[in-house]
């Protein structure tokens, strides 16, 4: 079942997201549900997994959108862009449950048929956005360091540990995850499983 797009085409899209508009973040949230959930599924995902990747995705998106680290192209679909750091967001999951995860890209075919995201209990996108913003300033600042540097930079675990002086990449990725848990504790969403 194809997803009925409000937006004439993906600029238009992008320059409604940077806007902050509404619609464009509720269009996003349900059409990267509908792409990544039968991906997320097959390869041993459930619907709560789906819903922390979308969210996961969707702030990682706005952050690289309000620091302008990602800019659209017109050579460059933006819902490829989000499907793409949703599967990483996946990935990053699995690997910490340290369960196998499939590959099939066939399953992230744009008519996959979407699972019900309609939960009264999803707080809107704006909410959500300013939600993460505000709790990102909670976080002391080698945590926002960390995760400016990690996600948005693009730096590498050696390079982060080098800037933030701690004593190898290894402690890094631990403060990594120790300040995403921290982040993800104070926006409210469902801790990992250590």
């Amino acid at each position: 079942m194809s997803l009925p797009n409000p937006f004439t085409n993906q600029q238009q899209l992008y320059e409604s997201l940077r806007d902050g508009q509404e619609a464009a973040f509720e269009y996003l949230y349900r059409l990267l549900y509908q792409r990544i959930s039968s991906y997320i599924f097959a390869s041993g995902g459930n619907r709560a997994d789906t819903k922390n990747v979308v969210h996961e995705s969707i702030i990682t998106f706005l952050f690289n959108l309000h620091h302008e680290k990602y800019q659209w192209r017109e050579e460059a679909e933006l819902t490829t862009y989000v499907i793409k750091i949703a599967r990483h967001k996946w990935s990053e999951m699995v690997r910490a449950k340290k369960q196998p995860i499939s590959l099939d890209l066939a399953t992230l075919s744009s008519d996959a048929e979407p699972a019900s995201s309609s939960d009264g209990d999803e707080l809107d996108f704006e909410d959500r956005r300013i939600l993460v913003e505000k709790n990102m300033m909670l976080l002391g600042d080698k945590c926002r360091q960390c995760i400016d540097l990690f996600y948005f930079q693009k730096k590498t675990m050696q390079e982060i540990a080098a800037r933030l002086g701690w004593a190898n990449e290894d402690v890094a990725k631990k403060e990594k995850y120790r300040c995403l848990k921290k982040l993800r504790q104070l926006i409210g969403l469902r801790p990992w499983n250590d």
